[in-house]
């Protein structure tokens, strides 16, 4: 009977074997870690995509409905990093006649959509309405802000929920006059305590007298990119000329355009030149009250 030897691995293919493992495992590794930069690549990108696309998004709705000849634009308050504006809280039909009062549908379901409340009403809020055939529109300081159920009675004859706006003069707002209640806001870029450059919004405190502290929107930004872009707000006329922000910032009644621009910066590549991004959307304000 023959019998096979089982033959053991010499020191030299042992040494081999170990050789070409390590080169395997130091290649996978190689292959994982371009894989991770390239992933962590492509997500800080698309983050820095995402804010941009919120903050210019949300810039835009917000300046698309306003009207510098209405007032809409605080003077002295359009800089190249901070733009006062009023907002829109609320637009609607008086539901009745009242003195001192108006009336109007807080969410409102009929066909006809009379109502809109972007935001729930407050005291220090200025309640604006246009009398039949008059030119302008009149305003008043919101000084009551109270709730109910009711029927409103542009809107059909089916109960809803109903806002009560008190005035601070006893002015008569005839049933069907086009409401508008709106707040003072600032958007800004300013520098936050982590030492990077957000997109912020501030209301106004009616307790206060003041600004709130302005609370982030979407970032972060870089001031400036390195070849001269700048992120901030840019003001054109209504032939397309760009209007100068000196020390009381730019003449709000000469602005119709508003453009935003965003300058993002990804260090995250691992390049020694990071990668800059630069976003922007121009806004056409009303030119009609």
């Amino acid at each position: 009977m023959l019998t096979l030897a089982r033959r053991g691995a010499t020191l030299v293919e042992l040494l081999v074997a170990m050789g070409l493992a390590a080169v395997l495992l130091g290649a996978a590794s190689s292959t994982l870690l371009h894989q991770r930069r390239d992933a962590d690549s492509h997500a800080s990108a698309s983050r820095a995509e995402s804010q941009a696309r919120g903050a210019l998004g949300a810039l835009q709705a917000v300046l698309a409905g306003l009207s510098p000849q209405a007032g809409d634009l605080a003077p002295g308050e359009a800089r190249d990093t901070a733009l006062q504006l009023r907002t829109v809280v609320a637009s609607a039909e008086a539901c009745d006649s009242a003195v001192g009062r108006v009336t109007l549908a807080a969410d409102d379901t009929s066909d006809a959509r009379t109502s809109g409340v972007a935001a729930a009403p407050k005291i220090g809020d200025t309640l604006w309405w246009r009398p039949p055939d008059a030119p302008d529109w009149l305003a008043r300081r919101v000084t009551d802000v109270s709730t109910s159920a009711g029927i409103c009675f542009v809107g059909g004859n089916v109960p809803q929920a109903l806002l009560h706006l008190a005035l601070a003069l006893p002015d008569s707002v005839p049933r069907g006059t086009p409401l508008r209640v709106t707040r003072p806001a600032r958007f800004s870029f300013y520098h936050a305590g982590d030492g990077s450059w957000q997109l912020g919004v501030a209301e106004w405190s009616d307790v206060f007298h003041a600004f709130a502290p302005p609370q982030p929107v979407a970032g972060p930004f870089a001031l400036a990119a390195p070849a001269g872009a700048r992120t901030g707000f840019r003001y054109f006329d209504a032939a397309g000329g760009a209007l100068p922000v000196g020390a009381q910032g730019a003449d709000v009644t000469r602005i119709a355009r508003v453009r935003i621009a965003l300058v993002t910066i990804d260090r995250s590549g691992g390049s020694p030149d990071p990668v800059v991004r630069l976003d922007s959307v121009d806004v056409a304000l009303r030119h009609a009250p």
